[in-house]
C-alpha cells in the first residue's frame, strides 16, 4: 500500500469515527427525574396476542419484593403515525412481574394502537441511582394462531422520554445516511414482518435493500415514518430461496424487530 492510500485510508477513518462512532443511540434527557421507555410493537388480532413482562422496578433494585410498596407505572398507546392515543394506570405488588394482556386494554379505547410504551412511577422511591435513569427495555411475548406457545423479544431502543407530563422522543440520527444489515439469512418458505420505530423528533425515510443468493443488492421502494411512529415492512420469501437485507436511512440505529412466519410456525427476533 501507497503512501497516499495510506493517508486516505486514514482519512476515511477519521470522517468515519466524527459522523458516526462518537453519536450516542439516544440522548440524555434534561429532567434528572425523567423516565425512559422503548416503543414496543403490538400484534393484536384474529391471528395474534400481545403480552408484556411487567417488572417491580423500583423493589427489585430496593431488593424487596414482598415488603415493598405497590409499583405503578402507565402504559401510552401510539397508533402508526406516532398519534399518541392515551394510557392507562397499571399495578403491581408483592411480586417481581406481572403479565399484562394488551387485548385487555386495546378492546375499548386504544383499537388502532401499533406501539406501547411503559413509565415506572419511582416518585415514592429514594433509590440510589447516580446519574442513570429508570428504562423499560423489557420482554414483549406474541402468540400466533393460538399456538399456546409464545416468542419473546426485549426492548430495542431507549425511545421515548416522559417528563414533565411531556412524552418526549429522544432517539438520535445523523446527517448522512447508513445502512443497516439484517443478520439473519431469509429462508422460505416464510413471510417475513420487519416493524420499524421512530424514536427521533423528525421524520425519518427508509429505503430496504434486497439480495438474492448470487445477485447483487436491489433497491426497494423506501418509507418514510413520522416522530414516535410506526411501520411494518412485509417480505414473502419462496422456496429454496436465500435473502439478505438492509435497510438505508440517516438512522443510527435503523433495527427492527422481525416476526418470521412459516405454515403455522413463528419465531420473533430483533435484525
Amino acid at each position: 500500500m501507497t503512501d497516499v492510500n495510506i493517508k486516505a485510508l486514514k482519512f476515511k477513518r477519521k470522517i468515519k469515527l466524527a459522523f458516526y462512532v462518537r453519536k450516542k443511540l439516544a440522548k440524555v434527557p434534561s429532567n434528572k427525574h425523567a423516565v425512559i421507555s422503548d416503543l414496543f410493537p403490538i400484534k393484536q388480532d384474529d391471528k395474534w396476542n400481545t403480552e408484556f413482562e411487567f417488572l417491580n422496578i423500583a423493589n427489585l433494585i430496593l431488593g424487596d419484593n414482598l415488603n415493598g410498596i405497590p409499583h405503578k407505572a402507565e402504559i401510552h398507546f401510539f397508533d402508526a403515525d406516532g398519534n399518541h392515543l392515551g394510557f392507562s394506570k397499571i399495578e403491581i405488588s408483592s411480586m417481581g412481574r406481572k403479565t399484562l394482556r394488551l387485548a385487555e386494554f386495546l378492546k375499548f379505547n386504544f383499537t388502532s394502537a401499533k406501539t406501547f410504551a411503559v413509565f415506572h412511577d419511582i416518585q415514592n422511591y429514594s433509590l440510589n441511582i447516580g446519574k442513570s435513569f429508570v428504562a423499560e427495555r423489557g420482554y414483549c411475548g406474541y402468540e400466533y394462531n393460538r399456538l399456546g406457545v409464545k416468542g419473546y423479544v426485549h426492548g430495542n431502543l431507549d425511545a421515548v422520554t416522559l417528563s414533565d407530563g411531556k412524552i418526549i422522543p429522544i432517539g438520535n440520527k445523523g446527517f448522512i445516511s447508513r445502512y443497516f444489515t439484517v443478520q439473519h439469512c431469509l429462508t422460505g418458505p416464510s413471510n417475513y414482518e420487519f416493524i420499524f420505530t421512530n424514536p427521533t423528533s423528525r421524520k425519518v425515510k427508509i429505503t430496504p435493500n434486497i439480495m438474492y443468493e448470487n445477485s447483487k443488492w436491489k433497491k426497494l421502494q423506501p418509507f418514510s415514518i413520522n416522530t414516535k411512529g410506526s411501520y411494518n415492512f412485509n417480505l414473502y420469501v419462496n422456496s429454496g430461496e436465500k435473502v439478505f437485507v438492509r435497510f438505508k436511512s440517516k438512522l443510527y440505529l435503523a433495527r427492527p424487530v422481525v416476526f418470521r412466519v412459516s405454515n403455522d410456525s413463528m419465531d420473533v427476533f430483533h435484525g
